[in-house]
């Protein structure tokens, strides 16, 4: 374990010229991928749109808990505090302020981010199941504080002006946006120095912290970092929702749903989240929509599957078979060039 984070502490020799160039490489193909889904909006149908939307808002969460819990270690169970907060930030700046959605948007990152520095003086006091657990009392906390809170609507809720939602074409653009931003953001991560000290605590915080790595810095970042992708996930939610209660904002749902995506895709990996919100929202919930019951059983049925046959996730397994598959491929060619040059 300690050699493992010494070699990820010191590891910037790791990020070769090969390396350097996967950021800008793999930020290109997402923002192909980004314009090519914009211009398909005007060919899917409203119900697509509305899947679409619904399934970036997830991609978005999955990746935010994966920034805190896959790259850093830090597990959370209080994703509902984030969501919650962006959801009735955003609701609040646009019944009361008569902001549009986009300042909205801005607004619901932004108080998920002071919410995330705010708890931050009390969890990073905490490490492990102890930081879990202080993750989980706040999200508990704040949903029975605005359920108490009349000026939200208290536990009746609060709602957003029709008039002030944008049309479910635009809520499409606004989706993959959110998501596009989401992913980016996890890539820079992965592959920069920053990302390699966020590995080094996931290892371990004490070895990182004796070869120079100022966790509490690196701690607090990536929890605000996290917070803000979290909440603007929830005003996207918000803008699709419309009406909601603190219980549909505030609740554990929010938490088991990132936890499950992202062990499903692969826990760490920058696509791993993408995948399984693919998998669950769209392979099971929304294909399997007049089956909830059906939908729960397959849900848990293939978190078990994973877990016992895939722990590291559906998209590093993908991966690693296909290394290998074209692995004789590779070796062939590389002795055809040895033989062609002697």
């Amino acid at each position: 374990m300690a050699t493992a984070t010494a070699r990820v502490v010191t590891g910037a020799a790791e990020l070769d010229p090969l390396a350097r160039r996967r950021v800008p490489v793999a930020v290109g193909a997402l923002a192909v991928v980004a314009v090519v889904g914009l211009g398909a909006e005007r060919l899917l149908s409203p119900a697509l749109l509305n899947v679409g939307v619904t399934l970036f808002a997830y991609v978005a969460l999955a990746e935010a808990w994966n920034i805190l819990g896959g790259l850093s270690g830090q597990m959370s169970l209080g994703v509902g505090a984030f969501v919650g907060t962006g959801a009735y930030s955003m609701a609040l700046a646009m019944n009361h302020l008569g902001w549009s959605w986009l300042p909205g948007l801005l607004v619901a990152s932004a108080a998920a981010g002071v919410l995330s520095a705010v708890l931050a003086v009390p969890l990073l006091r905490l490490h492990g199941d102890y930081f879990a657990v202080g993750t989980l009392a706040a999200g508990l906390a704040l949903e029975a504080w605005v359920n108490n809170w009349g000026f939200a609507g208290g536990s009746s809720g609060i709602s957003i002006a029709v008039g002030a939602v944008p049309t479910l074409g635009t809520l499409y653009s606004i989706g993959l946006v959110v998501a596009f931003l989401a992913v980016a953001v996890t890539v820079v991560l992965r592959w920069s120095i920053f990302g390699l000290r966020l590995l080094a605590l996931r290892e371990s915080e004490l070895g990182a912290e004796l070869l120079g790595v100022d966790v509490v810095r690196y701690r607090l970042l990536v929890l605000v970092l996290s917070g803000m992708l979290t909440g603007l996930a929830g005003g996207l939610f918000a803008l699709t929702q419309i009406n909601f209660v603190p219980s549909d904002m505030f609740g554990m749902t929010w938490t088991i749903e990132a936890l499950v995506m992202v062990i499903i895709g692969g826990m760490g990996s920058v696509l791993g989240p993408v995948v399984g919100a693919l998998a669950i929202y769209y392979g099971i919930s929304t294909e399997l929509a007049t089956y909830p019951t059906l939908s729960l059983f397959l849900e848990g049925g293939l978190l078990l599957a994973i877990v016992r046959f895939f722990p590291e996730g559906l998209w590093p397994f993908a991966v690693r078979r296909l290394r290998a598959l074209a692995a004789p491929a590779r070796a062939a060619r590389r002795l055809s060039g040895v033989a062609a040059r002697r």
